[in-house]
């Protein structure tokens, strides 16, 4: 019997900044580079490439007989519940000799919190409980997908300090990014420090977000928003990434 090789395919969702990728491609390399296994691809699900079905045969032509498709996505929502799987189900249905397994999203891991932790101490070093905190978060229409991040905020409130802390949706929830800031304002909070909880660095992290923070500010000119880096890129990610690789490695 032919010893299985695995690989892995990272995939993202891709943005119209074709750059905004580029983090998910440095930890597709630290991966490899750390021996987690030795073929590790990048992929996007919409407007940048690699696509899935590229990424594949990549591997393939590397010797690959398995792959583990590991979203790049920090819940389980709609991309990764249901468009995922579909696209992983056509790709496998023109490479029949190969076997795919799709992980988990990053979810609540650990790691998550400490990454988040770090964004957040690095606008303010020395939170305390008459200030707020704020993730600000795309979100899904499932419910049950956006509670990984409320747990996450919740971590970081607790290790900081932090007296309020709330979630603001840029769509699919409630409240949205005006009403949870609002919130947070009105409970009479100093200041409130914002952290964009998104991995890669497109138009919403670029274009929407400010605009939404600028007018925030202005119409509560005595509250300071603080806007913290989005998680980007962090060895921790790629902690992340692993721990959820290894349980389709061993399989």
């Amino acid at each position: 019997m032919s010893k299985r090789i695995p690989a892995v395919v990272l995939i993202g969702h891709g943005s119209l900044h074709s750059d905004s990728g580029s983090a998910m491609i440095r930890i597709a390399a630290r991966l490899r580079e750390q021996g987690v296994t030795s073929i590790v691809e990048p992929a996007f699900l919409n407007y940048n490439r690699p696509t899935l079905a590229e990424a594949v045969i990549k591997c393939k032509a590397l010797g690959a007989t398995k792959i583990i498709v590991q979203p790049y996505f920090l819940i389980e929502g709609v991309y990764v519940r249901n468009d995922l799987p579909a696209l992983v189900k056509s790709v496998a249905a023109e490479h029949r000799d190969l076997i795919f397994e799709i992980a988990e999203a990053f979810g609540d891991h650990p790691a998550m919190a400490k990454l988040a932790l770090k964004r957040v101490q690095a606008v303010d070093p020395a939170p305390n409980p008459a200030a707020g905190l704020l993730f600000v978060a795309h979100g899904s229409p499932l419910e049950a997908a956006n509670r990984p991040i409320d747990r996450v905020l919740r971590r970081v409130q607790t290790k900081t300090g932090y007296g309020a802390a709330a979630i603001g949706y840029l769509d699919c929830n409630q409240p949205d990014i005006p009403s949870a800031i609002a919130q947070l304002a009105e409970s009479g909070v100093g200041h409130i420090t914002a952290l964009p909880y998104f991995l890669q660095v497109g138009r919403h992290v670029r274009e929407d977000l400010p605009v939404l923070f600028q007018a925030a500010q202005q119409r509560h000119p005595q509250t300071e928003i603080r806007t913290a880096e989005p998680l980007g890129y962090d060895l921790l990610l790629a902690e992340v990434a692993a721990e959820r690789i290894m349980t389709y490695l061993t399989c």
